[in-house]
């Protein structure tokens, strides 16, 4: 039986940072992780293996990272877990005692009863190298695709794709936009215009009533009656946390099917964390348990597992994620963090928009300026900003984790209306109209009782 002083089980995004930050702050630990993936793929890169990635291999990059870090990795799949000894048993019949767990379990497509859906060539988003390598080769050789999902997956799916010539793609998404849970409508509705510039069809408010053919989909029949034909039928509807191994032992599970876990990734049961997709996730605002499946939040997770595996540092502990997340279609990147305008007032919230536009460069004349537009989202009462949205060039992502960072530090319309700054004409807008700034005394402007003190 090999011994162990951490073992990780899960060698994705979360897996991996979570044994890296564990060598970092435990120096003379032993430290094992165990994944299944002889190559795993990079999740996020997933949308991309169909035109701007030269292949799959090039997401699956191989690393040493882990021999270079003193972690062994075993590939092999974990079947069963005896949290009482802390044995866990290998597919190959071997054991590992371990005296900290770390799940770092992921998840899996959602699968919904579509009729038809079984059929050949209807397709799933999975993190599988060789899956995808096949699903990639059907694409090759498609006309016509349907993409059914407008979230951020199945839209950069769409959009990769409809760079192939002679591919004909179709984006079906049962809401009134896509990105309707990420975006409020007037940055969705601007990512449906990139989208249709590319020539991709988008279809909302509608239902899959069956996906048609005889064995092999040649299409999909819509509730409205309108058919899309498809050679290939991609289903993009979302994620789900994958908690088999956990579900003949004591450790709990939260209110959508995730691990429960505390403000330092602790499970219900002593020694045993979770982080990333497998584990439950809270809202930084309202405490309420969401399900929020990113690398970037379960990056942030990893990190906390790790550094508190011995001992507790409470300045590392979990508060929430925000769901910060940025994406780019057709040249148009568009990114958010915290609230949306339409989720803080569903939630209760009374909030004050401050919206903002200026080129990327000062004078606007200069070669290669875009625009930048900018929505902040702060508590009327408290001026504390609550979101942003943003969208632009590939710049406004790095603005997008320091307004993450702004919110995390509870910074009010006040700090923004002084906030100091870096410009260069052929780096950032105009200090005399910098977004942000601008955004900010915009709401300031409407907040009487804030004004007028």
């Amino acid at each position: 039986m090999k011994n162990t002083d951490v073992l990780v089980i899960g060698g994705g995004p979360s897996g991996a940072v979570a044994a890296m930050t564990a060598r970092k702050n435990y120096k003379n630990k032993s430290i094992t992780v165990v994944r299944k993936e002889q190559r795993p793929v990079v999740p996020c890169g997933i949308p991309y293996v169909f035109s701007r990635l030269e292949s799959v291999e090039s997401d699956a990059p191989t690393s040493t990272a882990y021999a270079d870090n003193n972690i062994d990795l075993v590939i092999d799949e974990v079947t069963h877990l005896n949290t009482d000894d802390k044995i866990v048993s290998l597919q190959n019949s071997e054991e590992i005692q371990y005296d900290k767990l770390i799940l770092a379990l992921g998840s899996g497509p959602v699968q919904i009863p579509i009729n038809g859906a079984d059929k050949e060539n209807v397709w799933l988003i999975k993190k599988d190298f060789d899956y995808l390598i096949q699903l990639r080769e059907v694409v090759e050789k498609a006309q016509n695709v349907v993409v059914i999902g407008g979230g951020f997956i199945g839209v950069e799916i769409a959009e990769d794709m409809s760079r192939r010539e002679n591919l004909n793609v179709s984006i079906v998404e049962k809401g009134d936009t896509c990105l309707a849970t990420m975006l409020d409508e007037e940055f969705a509705l601007a990512a449906e215009d990139k989208l249709r510039e590319k020539g991709v069809n988008i279809v909302t408010g509608v239902s899959i009533e069956e996906i048609t053919g005889d064995g092999r989909a040649d299409g999909v029949k819509l509730d409205n009656g309108e058919f899309l034909p498809a050679d290939v039928v991609v289903m993009s509807i979302g994620a789900r946390p994958s908690v088999d191994l956990v579900k003949d032992t004591d450790i709990h599970l939260g209110m959508y099917g995730a691990i429960w876990v505390d403000e330092y990734m602790r499970t219900s049961i002593p020694d045993v964390l979770a982080v990333g997709d497998c584990a439950e996730t809270r809202d930084f605002f309202t405490g309420k348990h969401v399900p929020v499946m990113l690398a970037s939040t379960a990056s942030a997770e990893a990190r906390v597992a790790g550094s508190n595996l011995f001992q507790l540092r409470v300045i590392r502990e979990n508060k929430g994620t925000l769901g910060s997340f940025s994406t780019s279609i057709n040249g148009l990147v568009i990114s958010a963090t915290g609230m949306t305008e339409s989720r803080a007032l569903s939630e209760g919230f009374d909030v004050v928009v401050g919206e903002a536009q200026a080129p990327n460069h000062h004078p606007g004349t200069l070669p290669n300026t875009q625009q930048i537009t900018i929505k902040l989202i702060f508590s009327r009462l408290s001026g504390t900003l609550l979101g942003a949205q943003m969208m632009g060039p590939e710049s406004i992502s790095e603005l997008d984790n320091m307004l993450a960072l702004a919110i995390q530090q509870e910074l009010t319309v006040f700090d923004f209306d002084t906030l100091q700054i870096s410009t260069h004409p052929l780096l950032t807008t105009a200090p005399t109209n910098y977004p942000v700034i601008t955004a900010a005394q915009d709401a300031l402007s409407q907040m009487e009782h804030l004004t007028n003190k």
